[in-house]
């Protein structure tokens, strides 16, 4: 039976072979390179498909671009950092009625990069493609403008500002005397920047990587309440006042005012009534007073207070000078030009000018210096906490223990959450997570400094047990996830963790030494690593709206210190200036 059931097999097999040969003789050429082509294209078919399967999911593809430049295979990480470099350096320019109207960076108006969306734009390709033999050669993306998020409350004040800043009042007509005659001078409208054209225009730009981008808006157009058409109204009184003589005496300087000087200090007003009249602007006539003030008064001093440390410990007092007073002039100038009231010769009183103040700070190499230059900085947008680990051991703070915006430094405290619950088992560095692993998110968090990784582990996490975390590490109150608009954090507080990530009693082992890697491999060294001697720094940045920070490990020659900056309206550039003054100060 089973010697049968062999032979069938056999026959069978045989059959199945015959009819193969047969379809293969059927389907091939006779010729045998021909056969040999077929064979060839078979396996160059074979081979895009295994390269377009096995292409790396976070790489861009061969033929993307992003600005203009071939970035194909590089990481999605390097393109994020790219990306973010770029976002840093934007800036905006708005544009009202074909002229530019003021500068701006991105960040300021509550703009934040979306890094991550932009790479995966240069990676995306979908397993059903890759099995479309040559489709990789097909795919070319092309990432020209920045893929930007505004947070709204920010927009809105920033809106609110600008708005202020970028509208321009209205100039009523006014009079003028040239050539011996009176003639007038046209007004001038001015126009409103409304917020909500602001904030329209922000929203739906799209941003270039060129590093300044130009916003036209269209202003809402302001008419002077006071036009020039309403001269001849006006003539009569303008003539008398001109035709009135005036004369300056201050201190023991005559000054004759011509007719073209008086006119210029006219311009249409309003009467009770809602008629036109003449009035004096403040503005112009104070041009008048100041240059009375340069002839007859004289120029104030300089005091000079050196401080050493915060303290007073000389100064050279300088002179005082003199000036015309201001509201001398003003009343009586108005009560005789417009109504013939009072002298045409007024007598200018003259106040005293104060001398100038020069504060020439200097900061002992002690640690006295160090506190005080901390202190002083503190008082313009600053933040300070400094330890050395080596050498003396100063210290030194000022407003450490504030609690301020985090920007990108938050991640820092996430991070030591995730190493605790990969050392707990409930997550693995392989495990995926996005469109990666963990292991991946990780260095896209740390490294190119992207949210989407380390906002999904505190919606995982869950940003109150976050808090609950920390304080029971040690950390302030000040340290808060649930802030209503941004996560804070204090610079005592990245300090102490810094600290603890050198010392190793806060992280420890290989994850000490992964978090360290990150810390010193990301793109945005120009803070304190630009600002400090050592070449061992390993910090970490952050940077959103006008908060900029970075706290650091730094590997000094004469001695590791820990040093966190905080500010606000500030640059990385301010902050390596600092750096280098506060390692003059420590390591004379």
């Amino acid at each position: 039976m089973t010697n049968k059931r062999a032979r069938a097999a056999a026959s069978s097999a045989k059959r199945l072979h015959k009819k193969v040969k047969q379809t293969y003789r059927s389907a091939m050429p006779e010729q045998k390179r021909h056969r040999m082509l077929v064979w060839a294209a078979f396996f160059v078919v074979a081979a895009i498909l295994a390269v377009q399967i096995l292409y790396p999911l976070d790489r861009a593809l061969p033929l993307a671009r992003m600005n203009g430049r071939w970035v194909g295979w590089q990481s999605e990480t390097d393109l994020a950092n790219q990306a973010t470099l770029v976002f840093q350096r934007s800036k905006i320019k708005f544009i009202i009625g074909g002229k530019p109207s003021g500068i701006y960076t991105l960040s300021e108006a509550g703009a934040d990069i979306k890094a991550e969306e932009m790479a995966r734009q240069l990676a995306n390709y979908p397993f059903w493609l890759r099995l479309v033999p040559f489709s990789i050669f097909w795919q070319l993306p092309n990432v020209q403008t920045l893929d930007l998020a505004f947070a709204l409350p920010t927009l809105e004040v920033f809106a609110q500002k600008t708005s202020s800043q970028l509208s321009r009042p209205p100039i009523n007509a006014g009079v003028a005397f040239k050539d011996g005659q009176l003639t007038a001078v046209n007004d001038v409208p001015g126009h409103l920047v409304s917020a909500q054209a602001i904030k329209n225009v922000l929203q739906t730009t799209k941003y270039s990587f060129a590093g300044m981008t130009e916003l036209r808006i269209d202003a809402k157009l302001q008419e002077a309440s006071r036009r020039s058409t309403a001269f001849a109204s006006v003539r009569n009184q303008a003539e008398q006042a001109l035709a009135r003589p005036l004369t300056i005496r201050a201190a023991d300087q005559t000054f004759a005012v011509g007719d073209a000087e008086k006119a210029s200090w006219l311009e249409f007003g309003e009467t009770a009534e809602g008629g036109t009249t003449l009035v004096i602007n403040r503005q112009k006539l104070q041009k008048s007073i100041d240059n009375w003030s340069k002839a007859a008064g004289r120029p104030a001093g300089q005091t000079n207070i050196n401080i050493e440390n915060g303290r007073e410990v000389s100064r050279t007092t300088g002179e005082k000078g003199s000036q015309v007073d201001a509201d001398s002039i003003v009343q009586p100038v108005t009560d005789y030009l417009l109504r013939g009231q009072g002298s045409g010769v007024i007598l200018a009183a003259m106040t005293d000018l104060e001398p100038s103040v020069i504060y020439n700070n200097r900061y002992t190499p002690t640690e006295d210096g160090l506190r005080a230059y901390v202190r002083d900085k503190a008082r313009n947008g600053a933040w300070f906490s400094i330890r050395q680990l080596g050498g003396v051991g100063w210290s030194a703070d000022a407003d450490a223990e504030e609690s301020v915006v985090s920007a990108s430094t938050y991640k820092l405290f996430v991070a030591k959450r995730l190493f605790d619950e990969i050392n707990a088992g409930g997550i693995s560095w392989s495990d995926p997570m996005l469109d990666t692993t963990v292991s991946g998110c990780f260095d896209r968090m740390t490294i190119a400094s992207t949210n989407p990784c380390a906002v999904a582990w505190l919606d995982r996490f869950g940003r109150q047990n976050l808090n609950d975390f920390v304080y029971r590490l040690g950390f302030s109150r000040a340290v808060t996830f649930t802030h209503a608009q941004a996560t804070h954090v204090s610079a005592g507080d990245l300090t102490k963790f810094m600290v603890g990530l050198e010392t190793g009693s806060l992280i420890s082992g290989a994850q000490r030494e992964r978090l360290l890697y990150s810390l010193s491999h990301h793109p945005y060294r120009y803070g304190i690593p630009t600002g400090s001697q050592a070449r061992e720094v390993y910090d970490k940045v952050g940077f959103l709206w006008n908060y900029v920070h970075d706290t650091a490990i730094v590997r000094h020659p004469r001695g590791t210190y820990v040093m966190t900056i905080m500010t606000q309206g500030k640059s990385y550039a301010a902050i390596a200036a600092m750096t280098r003054d506060i390692e003059r100060i420590m390591y004379p």
